[in-house]
């Protein structure tokens, strides 16, 4: 089963959110961009835990965001410290918005495939009327 998001929901007012109130007045405006960016990133990887700690990761992230590594590193301890918009799992981060979107989209595609496959068990006749 797929364990990633192509599509999550947000709150329309969540630039009005203290978190991105004080990114904003510590970073600006475009470091508000850049979160939604790696927001991004962390809902396509695997269980929307995206690993920082691999090289190769990180230096796409770096460079998606148009960061050397000094300012991605302060742009994650902020992240995470000061706005705590971010959690870190042993290098592997995520956010709570993704992790709620996930858990929501687990049980829906449970939900799916338990109707898929009790539609596969049910026994049809010529007509394709179900017989019971």
């Amino acid at each position: 089963m797929k364990d990633n998001l192509v599509f999550y929901h947000h709150y329309a007012d969540a630039h009005e959110h203290w978190k991105f109130k004080l990114l904003r007045s510590l970073l600006g405006w475009s470091a508000e961009g850049r979160f939604w960016a790696l927001n991004n990133m962390i809902a396509k990887s695997s269980n929307c835990l995206l690993d920082i700690n691999k090289k190769h990761i990180r230096a796409c992230i770096i460079s998606d965001l148009n960061m050397d590594e000094k300012t991605f590193s302060e742009f994650i301890e902020i992240l995470k410290n000061e706005c705590e918009l971010i959690v870190d799992l042993d290098g592997k981060i995520t956010t709570d918005i993704i992790r709620e979107n996930l858990q929501q989209v687990k049980k829906d595609r449970e939900a799916a495939r338990q109707r898929k496959l009790k539609s596969k068990n049910k026994n049809f006749n010529l007509f394709g009327i179900e017989q019971k």
